[in-house]
């Protein structure tokens, strides 16, 4: 398997067999085998272009082959968990603000008690 990102729903596809897929789900600690039948799926998409350099492109590919997916779904789900990711941060960033407004802490407070806390780790190790 080796390190992989696990991916938006925390699945790993570990081999794909004829119309058998295996995949490993690393929350819940299990293996699904899941069967591939003919169907289609409507999905309300968009056609884009995007530009890569050689080697990155190299390296999508690479990883895309690694996982048994198409270079779309490995770019669709990269942009995902980017989203996700960005998202995060900018709650908890809105969060701290908050927080120090309603104790009317400055940007110079949290620093200097930043600095306290790492000293005092500092000294304790």
């Amino acid at each position: 398997m080796g390190d992989r990102d696990a991916g938006y729903w925390g699945m790993v596809t570990l081999r794909r067999r004829g119309r058998m897929v295996f995949v490993l789900d690393i929350y819940n600690y299990c293996i699904y085998i899941w069967t591939i039948h003919n169907c289609e799926v409507s999905m309300n998409t968009n056609t884009v272009n995007i530009s890569f350099r050689k080697d990155l492109l190299r390296q999508i590919d690479r990883v895309a082959k690694e996982e048994s997916r198409t270079r779309s779904e490995l770019i669709r789900e990269a942009a995902r968990m980017y989203i996700e990711r960005k998202n995060r941060w900018k709650n908890i960033f809105e969060y701290g603000s908050k927080v120090a407004e309603e104790n009317g802490l400055t940007e110079e407070d949290v620093m200097k008690e930043i600095s306290e806390y790492r000293k005092s780790r500092k000294a304790s190790s």
